[in-house]
């Protein structure tokens, strides 16, 4: 390696940190937003905190991915004539929100075409209530053997996670910099995923759910 091209990499590493240093209080806000939105009454009504989850790179020396996660809650309504407490609030469902920045490994070549591969995004995806306790983790969305098979894109921009010919949970990918602020937030991550969490078929409604709304499709080429 040359004098150049030792210097060029230093300037490259020096800028990719600097870059990073400068998004961290925004994404910080963001990920913040996002949990006081989804716990929010309006939204989804009861949840429940699930806990938080960190995906470290080579070293822990920063984080590649960030999730929260959400259990959301129904209580049975109190029917006339009864007597006694209401019966416990019984979870629907699970929210995942995971924060990519960024891989956590080298990739090969023969990858898929998975646009969250490439570059920072919000993955915003839930189980339904067929599989109310399960939720997503971030190791879900690496390019390994299992996940390849099992991810399949809907079309629309909708994605889902297909056991045995059927659609267990499902999920939509935003990029980071399309949420500038709390109503894009709203706009574009809460909206649509209120919309298709409520569907018996996600898929029916996924047009409109993410009319006007930057979600990432499939690579091409």
């Amino acid at each position: 390696m040359t004098n150049e091209e030792i210097a060029e990499n230093g300037r490259r590493l020096f800028q990719s940190t600097e870059n990073l240093r400068k998004s961290i209080p925004d994404l910080y806000a963001l990920i913040d937003s996002l949990r006081n939105f989804v716990e929010e009454e309006e939204f989804f009504g009861e949840v429940t905190d699930l806990g938080d989850e960190d995906a470290g790179g080579k070293g822990e020396w920063l984080s590649t991915a960030y999730a929260y996660n959400a259990g959301v809650m129904s209580s049975p309504k109190r029917v006339q004539g009864q007597k006694g407490p209401n019966k416990s609030p019984k979870q629907i469902g699970t929210i995942s929100i995971i924060t990519r920045l960024c891989n956590s490994d080298d990739l090969n070549d023969a990858i898929p075409a998975w646009p969250w591969l490439n570059q920072a995004c919000l993955i915003v995806a839930w189980h339904p209530k067929d599989n109310p306790e399960d939720n997503w983790e971030i190791e879900n969305f690496e390019p390994n053997d299992e996940n390849v098979v099992s991810i399949v894109h809907l079309g629309k921009g909708l994605w889902s996670w297909r056991e045995d010919e059927k659609d267990y949970a499902y999920f939509f990918v935003l990029p980071i910099f399309a949420l500038r602020n709390e109503f894009d937030l709203k706009r574009f991550a809460l909206h649509p995923l209120k919309l298709l969490f409520d569907a018996d078929d996600p898929g029916a409604v996924a047009e409109d759910a993410f009319r006007n709304v930057h979600v990432l499709m499939p690579q091409s080429g």
